[in-house]
């Protein structure tokens, strides 16, 4: 809320306290201590005038120009959130430290107006009926309804789930191992006649081949042998029909 702000109250309120704000002239002896310390505290600018800058400053640069420690400044702006509620801190303070040009010249208005504080308070809000009236109206306002969040509550359940039951399950497992062990050994015994009888079966085939091989030879020898004697007897015919002793048999008669 950085609304325009009468800063005028600086000067006294009584003929005997007139002073120009460009002069900044002592405070009066009749004001209180905590001023009278305040504006002769380390002082080397005795009649300092009031600062008006342009720029948001540091309290260091403040102090040095009013001649006053550091902590007098930070005095200084408490009295001006007091006397000036209607602005908020971000008018008066940047969030660096730094006090605006609005909060300066407030400082300094309080510092050079050789007034107390209550005095300097009120001349205040009599130049500033405007920012004053609109303080009071938002302060008679009753305040806003404040939103609750939503709540999430954990109650237990009075209702019982239904769960159905489940009938047991019943399972029979067949152990086959006896009978695949009668299975294993029925197969070695089988096995084991295949290969006996193959073995016998090749003792019979080369038996047979051994007969068979005797039978052919005999029956080739018989072959021979019968070769030869129907080729004795041939010759023999042969030589008896050369000696004589036999003669060819009579041709038949042609039709």
């Amino acid at each position: 809320m950085s609304e325009y702000l009468d800063v005028s109250a600086s000067q006294p309120m009584t003929d005997t306290l007139t002073h120009s704000q460009g002069t900044g002239v002592q405070p009066p002896s009749d004001a209180p201590s905590e001023l009278s310390a305040t504006s002769q505290e380390g002082s080397t600018n005795v009649h300092p005038t009031l600062w008006c800058p342009t720029d948001p400053q540091f309290t260091k640069a403040i102090a040095q120009h009013y001649g006053v420690s550091r902590k007098s400044v930070q005095q200084w702006f408490q009295k001006v959130k007091d006397a000036c509620p209607w602005f908020t801190e971000r008018d008066l303070k940047l969030p660096d430290e730094r006090y605006t040009s609005l909060c300066i010249e407030l400082m300094g208005s309080y510092r050079t107006s050789g007034l107390p504080f209550d005095a300097w308070k009120a001349q205040l809000w009599e130049q500033n009926p405007d920012l004053v009236a609109a303080y009071q109206t938002a302060q008679s306002q009753p305040p806003a309804a404040a939103v609750t969040s939503g709540a999430i509550t954990l109650q237990p359940s009075k209702v019982p789930l239904p769960v159905h039951d489940i009938a047991p399950l019943n399972l029979t497992v067949l152990d086959s191992t006896e009978r695949l062990t009668e299975a294993i050994t029925s197969l070695n015994s089988t096995l084991q006649q295949f290969v006996s009888n193959d073995e016998t079966l090749q003792d019979a085939l080369k038996q047979h081949a051994a007969q068979k091989g005797t039978r052919l030879g005999t029956e080739l020898a018989i072959t021979e042998i019968g070769s030869m004697v129907q080729a004795t007897d041939s010759a023999r015919v042969e030589l008896a029909k050369k000696l004589g002793l036999l003669s060819d048999p009579p041709q038949p008669q042609s039709a």
